[in-house]
């Protein structure tokens, strides 16, 4: 028999209230609308705060997350940036490349944004 899954308890973001609605859509205390999904994975199977530390050195925190080919595109791509465009398009596309390696595959594809379609 599979366990069920317990849901964390919910709080308001405005007054701090807990909702005690599973499926409220407003805060009954307060009025404001009530996040229905969390936007980052609960377990993405790495740290994004490492991945995004590592990525110093451009392409290391994909290389953590095991994307090594990834990794060393991205080494290269930052390091002809700075060549060809100067710092401010190297830290741009620096940028880009950190948090990729933090946030890409972290981010939930499956959140809803307002209302279901159901």
């Amino acid at each position: 028999m599979p366990e069920e899954k317990l849901e964390q308890p919910r709080f308001c973001a405005r007054c701090g209230q807990p909702i005690v609605v599973a499926d409220a859509r407003f805060c009954k205390a307060c009025g404001a609308p009530v996040a229905r999904f969390r936007l980052l994975r609960r377990d993405p199977g790495y740290i994004p705060m490492l991945a995004l530390v590592l990525s110093i050195v451009p392409g290391l925190g994909q290389i953590y997350r095991g994307k090594l080919f990834r990794g060393i595109m991205w080494f290269f791509g930052v390091t002809f940036s700075y060549m060809i465009g100067g710092p401010i398009l190297g830290i741009l596309i620096h940028l880009i490349c950190a948090s990729n390696a933090a946030f890409a595959g972290a981010i939930r594809e499956d959140v809803l944004i307002g209302p279901s379609a159901e």
